[in-house]
């Protein structure tokens, strides 16, 4: 993998997040402070390279720990889901709070070690990036799931209301059509993530088999995680 940006003054190869050349010391791109969370937003839509970018190049990680607390709150919601399939017969929704710094805690975690671990692969295999950025990576790839509390989790609480979280009667032998129509949107939510994922480590690595294996790695480990949460939380 040689993912570099070679000096216009001398040719020198440096890393993908270097301002500044290590051989003349000359300025290899414009300086880039923080993180401008609307543009990143519309970006991650229009252009998730040119987002993940800004990401890696910008100076201050800002409101990567806002984004996780947002995404935790539609994964714990997610775990909440898996539940329904995992605990019998009906899953115990105790202590709401405990169970979410749960989650949050786990994907923290999964977050916080992919970004180490894949720095030291990455090393590994000749590519000089940064934890920092990996974990800004991984942690903006999460983004999708903010986007679907808001708006997705919303839409089918107003839907199902208290039958939401329940196994007798399940919201497919309520309302069947929408039921099923809300779970694709949910796919489509982990789907986005996942192709996030790939195009974060892309844009360090640009090796697209290699980006594609650490994405899916990344977010099997992530929902395995919140499987595990479901089997015991909710007991």
């Amino acid at each position: 993998m040689n993912n570099k940006i070679v000096c216009k003054n001398c040719n020198e190869e440096n890393p993908y997040y270097a301002l500044i050349c290590k051989k003349c010391k000359s300025y290899l791109r414009e300086k880039i402070y923080n993180i401008d969370l609307w543009q990143i937003l519309g970006l991650i839509i229009e252009s998730p390279t040119k987002a993940f970018s800004i990401i890696i190049q910008s100076e201050h990680k800002n409101f990567i720990f806002f984004g996780i607390i947002l995404a935790s709150a539609k994964l714990f919601i997610d775990s909440m889901y898996l539940s329904l399939i995992t605990v019998n017969p009906e899953p115990q929704f105790g202590n709401i709070i405990f169970h979410y710094l749960v989650i949050l805690g786990s994907v923290l975690a999964v977050v916080l070690l992919s970004g180490i671990i894949v720095t030291l692969l990455n090393k590994l295999l000749n590519l000089d990036t940064r934890i920092r950025d990996n974990f800004a990576l991984f942690a903006y790839s999460l983004l999708p799931h903010i986007f679907g509390f808001v708006i997705l989790f919303t839409v089918e609480a107003t839907v199902f209301g208290g039958n939401l979280f329940a196994k007798n009667p399940s919201v497919f032998s309520l309302k069947e059509f929408l039921a099923y129509a809300l779970s694709g949107f949910e796919i489509l939510i982990i789907l986005w993530s996942l192709f996030l994922s790939i195009v974060g480590m892309y844009v360090q690595s640009k090796n697209i088999k290699y980006s594609i294996i650490v994405g899916i790695v990344f977010n099997l480990s992530l929902y395995y995680c919140l499987y595990l949460n479901s089997k015991i939380l909710y007991r």
